[in-house]
């Protein structure tokens, strides 16, 4: 009898072990069927964005002014988006100098004294984020997105840059700001001496006592932009996503700089 109870104990426990083989199997094929499955829609993705981003180039060479491209349906599912900003709009945290990046606070009502925590920073290395400068959390860096940047030349366009912002320029006085302002929608300035023929002679004379400081500090075309562009499939989590930071030629976008996940 207790050989009988040992066989049949040992032909449970090795059922039990074949079962959970078999288990271990289905899982293992599960996740690899899974893995396969993922790989293939991060590729599908991957050649979304980077539809979108040829899309965008050929869009531009268009219409120059283009800075967005809503969600297209690329077919077979998937779909692309993209954005662009001019960096040059903002005043760079990683270039401005702190009575420039002081003035900026003030106008904007945040404490003047964040200066100072930008250059010490800046001391240890490049901002690639305004969340690395102490006193600065995500409520703040949202807010101050539309106003500084931590990409670019650190040159002002002043046909794109808000009044804020372009305050911060040497010799703008508000009749300059009036001014700049007031010509963006119908015959842009394309010079600083276009800007000083448009002034009276009080605020020219200002104007030109600061001219060389902002000739250096001023463009009035965007010298870069960067595109955010995604791309992924329907009906799933799965986005790529790409930064490319391009430089506008006559009649396209040559890009110098592509950064993906």
């Amino acid at each position: 009898m207790s050989r009988q109870g040992f066989a049949l104990l040992a032909v449970l426990w090795i059922i039990t072990a074949l079962t959970a083989l078999t288990g271990a199997g289905m899982l293992v094929a599960r996740l690899g069927s899974a893995t396969t499955r993922n790989r293939i829609l991060l590729a599908r993705a991957e050649w979304a964005r980077e539809a979108c981003g040829e899309i965008l180039q050929a869009r531009f060479a268009a219409d120059a002014t283009i800075r967005s491209l809503h969600a297209l349906d690329l077919g077979r599912g998937t779909w692309c988006r993209a954005s662009v900003d001019d960096p040059s709009g903002k005043v760079n945290l990683n270039t401005a100098d702190r009575d420039v990046l002081a003035q900026l606070f003030g106008a904007i009502r945040v404490d003047p004294t964040l200066a100072d925590s930008v250059i010490a920073v800046r001391h240890r290395g490049p901002i690639y984020d305004a969340r690395q400068v102490p006193g600065i959390d995500s409520a703040l860096a949202t807010r101050l997105s539309q106003y500084v940047t931590t990409r670019g030349s650190g040159v002002i366009n002043v046909n794109s840059a808000l009044p804020e912002v372009l305050r911060t320029l040497p010799g703008t006085t508000e009749e300059a700001l009036f001014v700049l302002m007031g010509r963006r929608t119908e015959h842009a300035l394309q010079s600083a001496d276009d800007l000083a023929g448009a002034l009276s002679r009080s605020a020219r004379a200002v104007f030109l006592n600061d001219y060389a400081e902002f000739v250096r500090a001023a463009v009035f075309a965007p010298p870069q932009l960067i595109a955010m562009v995604e791309g992924g499939v329907m009906g799933t989590p799965i986005v790529a996503h790409a930064t490319l930071t391009m430089v506008p030629v006559p009649g396209r976008l040559a890009v110098i700089r592509r950064e993906t996940e």
